[in-house]
């Protein structure tokens, strides 16, 4: 009797401890769930790039924006290149990567190269300025034609360099155009000097 009593006290003493000790599960360290990231590979032209990112239209008509870090890798027929090979028009195969609702770029593989458009000059005066990339320039034919400043435009201001903000209606105006998409686009805007 008194040994059973005791196996009995034993076990209950036993018991008690093992629940001071033990850890609840919720306190226990749990092992981080490594999550691989989402991946999906978009095709189609390169229509912007702006510093730490590039733009790519898709078939269907779509502009996602992937970012670009240290990381990304750059081909061309599968030769690695810089990030200085990439050039609007070209078509890619981009390898994106979903982090925190932010698509980046893995990788970026230049299909076909853009093909250089051809250069038109029109010749004419300005007839508007809009906002802080477009100028309406009359031709000699009487026909006004929309033309869109990008960063590498450059500008001769009476045989000065100059700047968009630099232009007036009424100026005569030579520009050499390239067309892409249907849009005037314009690669040097020259405004002559005026004789006196």
């Amino acid at each position: 009797m008194k040994r059973s009593f005791l196996s009995v006290l034993g076990l209950a003493s036993l018991a008690v401890m093992n629940a001071l000790f033990a850890l609840p599960a919720s306190a226990q360290p749990s092992r981080p769930v490594l999550v691989k990231p989402q991946t999906r590979q978009i095709q189609g032209q390169i229509v912007r790039m702006d510093p730490g990112q590039i733009v790519v239209k898709t078939r269907g008509n779509e502009e996602l924006t992937f970012r670009v870090r240290p990381q990304t890798k750059f081909l061309l027929k599968d030769k690695v290149v810089q990030l200085n090979a990439l050039r609007i028009g070209v078509t890619v195969t981009v390898t994106d990567i979903l982090e925190d609702d932010r698509h980046f770029a893995d990788s970026v593989v230049i299909i076909e190269e853009a093909v250089p458009p051809q250069e038109t000059l029109l010749e004419g005066e300005i007839v508007r300025v809009i906002g802080q990339d477009q100028v309406v320039v009359r031709t000699l034919e009487r026909k006004e034609v929309i033309v869109f400043v990008e960063p590498r435009t450059t500008f001769l201001l009476e045989n000065r360099a100059g700047k968009f903000a630099d232009l007036r209606v009424g100026a005569p105006v030579r520009v050499n155009v390239n067309v892409q998409d249907g849009r005037h686009k314009a690669r040097h805007i020259v405004v002559p000097s005026r004789h006196r």
